[in-house]
């Protein structure tokens, strides 16, 4: 049986996320929230190559997400409703701040597989390019090998 005080700090994180995601919605960010109470998992729900930059468009809004690439944030359970509205604005003005930046945009052919199989053959041109046709290792002599 679940305790009152927490079914009452369930219902309140709920919708925190529900006010939060109806202003990304709004504004026509490409970005959501989901939550378990006061853990929260920034979601993108469009593919893009740049979602991963939106954490550092967070940390210039002064927000730090608890494990750096997860999109992961913890709240204190006592945030107010003061608090609370203030890093929904920072969350809101970063995701504003990375479209009028241009890192969001979209086409309808994009897909995260697409995107995925693409940076695969940029990485895979980068590390052989211009070089020898040699072991991937490099040479006695290289720095590499000690």
């Amino acid at each position: 049986m679940r305790c009152a005080s927490c079914t009452t700090g369930s219902t309140r994180w709920n919708s925190r996320a529900r006010v939060l995601n109806e202003r990304l919605a709004a504004a026509q960010l490409p970005v959501r929230v989901a939550n378990l109470s006061t853990i929260w998992t920034v979601c993108y729900p469009g593919a893009s190559r740049y979602n991963w930059m939106f954490q550092y468009y967070l940390r210039a809004a002064g927000i730090a997400l608890s494990w750096v690439g997860t999109g992961r944030l913890i709240f204190s359970l006592n945030y107010t409703e003061a608090d609370f509205a203030a890093v929904a604005d920072r969350i809101v003005t970063a995701a504003e701040q990375m479209r009028r930046d241009g890192w969001w945009w979209s086409a309808p052919q994009l897909t995260n597989q697409s995107i995925r199989r693409r940076v695969l053959q940029e990485m895979i041109q980068a590390r052989w390019a211009g070089r020898p046709a040699t072991s991937p290792m490099g040479s006695i002599s290289s720095p590499r090998i000690k």
